[in-house]
């Protein structure tokens, strides 16, 4: 399959996930911070941003993209936690639905970005 045909199957699959999200929260909105399409529309661009720059690790030598998407975890992971920090410091009537709100979404892309991920090394590992 060529890269253009993986990368636009990725986005249309990454857009599917977060209409369906985005439909989910508008039924669960009273329950979510007011913040929530900001937060899906985040998450969205981060998982294409990281996908492409994934992908770019990858073509250059496996180790690197290894390297690399350990070390994108870690920085992204920490980015988060500091952005609930600063969010919860500032407006603490909302902290907690903030947080929880964040924390769910990270959770669905994540395993979303894991999913594919593994699902493309095992078929690159059967060729």
């Amino acid at each position: 399959m060529e890269q253009r045909e993986k990368d636009s199957k990725f986005i249309k699959q990454l857009c599917l996930l977060t209409l369906v999200v985005f439909a989910v929260s508008v039924a669960l909105r009273n329950t979510l911070t007011v913040w929530w399409p900001a937060i899906v529309c985040f998450f969205f661009i981060v998982s294409i941003v990281m996908y492409l720059l994934s992908e770019k690790a990858k073509k250059k030598d496996m180790r690197k993209f290894a390297n690399f998407y350990m070390g994108a975890t870690v920085v992204k992971m920490m980015l988060y936690l500091g952005i609930i920090f600063v969010y919860i410091l500032n407006f603490k009537e909302d902290g907690k639905r903030f947080a929880i709100t964040f924390l769910c979404y990270y959770l669905i892309f994540s395993i979303f970005e894991t999913y594919k991920l593994s699902r493309k090394e095992k078929k690159s590992d059967g060729k």
